[in-house]
C-alpha cells in the first residue's frame, strides 16, 4: 500500500535542480527499525504495519530526524496521530533540537475514556524534564482537548517568532477542527537548535506521515520553454517572502520575448507535465493555480530583452482572497512566468519555476 503519489524518472529530473525545503517519513516499508533518517536518542523505535510506533513503556523518549533542519519560526511541522485506546500514550514533535532547550507538541490519550483527552505545549526544563514556558494562549501547558477523537493530523508552526500555532485536523478532510495556541516562544528562542524529531510515550504510540518544511528559501526548478525567437524565460526573486510582509519579496522574469504580453501564477503544489506536444514548455504548478495581472514585457520585438516583475507584498495586500492567503511562516508556493508567443503550440511559452518557503 502507498500512501503518497510517485513522480515519474522523467519528473525527478525535471525537480533535479531544486534545493529542498522539506523533510518527512510516511513509513511505508516493510516492518523493522525506522531506518536511517533517523537517530535514536532514546527508547525503543519501529515501523509496524506502515506506521511508526513507539516500542518501550516510558515518557519523553526521543528520535531526531537526521536531516530536517530549519530555524523554528520558519517551519510548518505535521504529524498524523493514533490512538488504539489500549492504554495511556502520547505521539508528539519536537523542534529546536541540538539546543540546550527544545519545544514538544504532543496528543495525549491520558483518561479512560477513549481517544485522546489532552494537549501538551512544552520545553525542556531539563536532560528529561519538560514543562509549560512563560506565555499565553489556548491550551498551554498541559490541559484537555477541546473535544475527544482518536485520530488527527498535527500542524505546528508559528504566526510569529514568539506565538506557536497547533492546528489539529481531526478527520483528515484538510478543514482544521481544533486550534490552539501559546506566547512567549521569544523567550526560550536563542537556546532552540534548528533539528526535528518525535516524543513519544507507551509502547501503543503510533503515528504517520512526519514532515518539515523548513527554511524560509527560494529555489528554482523545472525547466524552461523555448520561445519562437529563442528566448527561454528565467525567473527569480529578490528574497524569500515574508508571512508578515516584514521584507520585500520582488519576482523578476528576464529573458522573455520584447512587447509581450505576460504574467505570473501560482500554485501550492508542484506539477513538472509538458505543456503540449509539440512545444518545449512545461507546467511547473499544480491546479488550483492563481494568476496575477498582465504586463507588457517592454523590450524589442523578436528579442529576448523583455521582462515582467511583480512586488509579492503587493499583490497580497491588493488580494487578501486569494489562494493560500493568509499565509504563515513554513508555508510554500511554487510560482512560474507566462508569455504570449502566438506561433508556438498554445500561443504561449512558460518560464521555469521557483520553490518559495515563507519566513515569519
Amino acid at each position: 500500500m502507498l500512501k503518497q503519489n510517485c513522480w515519474t524518472v522523467a519528473a525527478v529530473g525535471l525537480l533535479a535542480g531544486a534545493s529542498q525545503a522539506q523533510w518527512g517519513d510516511t513509513f511505508d516499508r516493510p516492518d523493522g527499525g525506522l531506518g536511517s533518517d533517523w537517530s535514536v536518542v532514546t527508547g525503543s523505535w519501529g515501523v509496524q504495519a506502515l506506521r511508526g510506533t513507539h516500542l518501550s513503556a516510558a515518557a519523553n523518549e526521543i528520535v531526531q530526524h537526521v536531516q530536517a533542519s530549519a530555524l523554528y519560526a520558519s517551519a510548518l511541522v505535521q504529524l498524523d496521530v493514533f490512538a488504539l485506546n489500549a492504554g495511556s500514550q502520547f505521539s508528539g514533535v519536537l523542534i529546536g533540537l541540538g539546543g540546550a532547550d527544545a519545544i514538544q507538541v504532543k496528543i495525549q490519550d491520558q483518561d479512560a475514556a477513549p481517544g485522546f483527552s489532552h494537549i501538551g505545549i512544552y520545553h525542556r526544563t531539563s536532560a528529561t524534564g519538560w514543562g509549560p514556558w512563560t506565555g499565553t494562549g489556548t491550551g498551554t501547558g498541559f490541559g484537555v482537548l477541546q473535544a475527544a477523537f482518536d485520530a488527527a493530523r498535527l500542524r505546528v508552526s508559528f504566526a510569529d517568532t514568539d506565538t506557536l500555532l497547533v492546528e489539529l485536523d481531526t478527520n483528515f478532510d484538510g478543514t482544521i477542527d481544533q486550534t490552539y495556541s501559546r506566547t512567549g516562544v521569544s523567550t526560550i528562542a536563542s537556546a532552540l537548535g534548528t533539528g526535528f524529531g518525535l516524543a513519544a510515550w507507551g509502547a501503543t504510540s503510533r503515528f504517520d506521515n512526519f514532515r518539515v518544511d523548513g527554511a524560509a528559501s527560494v529555489s528554482t526548478y523545472c525547466t524552461a520553454g523555448t520561445s519562437t525567437n529563442g528566448c527561454e524565460a528565467s525567473i527569480a526573486a529578490s528574497a524569500p517572502p515574508s508571512a508578515s510582509g516584514a521584507t520585500p519579496c520582488v519576482l523578476s522574469l528576464a529573458n522573455v520575448e520584447g512587447q509581450k504580453s505576460g504574467l505570473f501564477f501560482y500554485g501550492l503544489a508542484p506539477l513538472p507535465q509538458q505543456w503540449c506536444a509539440t512545444g518545449t514548455s512545461y507546467l511547473c504548478v499544480k491546479a488550483p493555480t492563481a494568476r496575477t495581472l498582465t504586463q507588457n514585457s517592454g523590450g524589442n520585438v523578436a528579442q529576448c530583452n523583455g521582462s515582467l516583475q511583480l512586488d509579492w507584498n503587493a499583490f497580497v495586500a491588493a488580494s487578501p482572497g486569494s489562494l493560500g492567503a493568509p499565509f504563515s511562516a513554513g508555508n510554500r508556493l511554487f510560482v512560474q512566468g507566462w508569455f504570449r508567443d502566438p506561433p508556438s503550440c498554445k500561443g504561449t511559452t512558460l518560464s521555469n519555476a521557483l520553490e518559495m518557503t515563507f519566513a515569519p
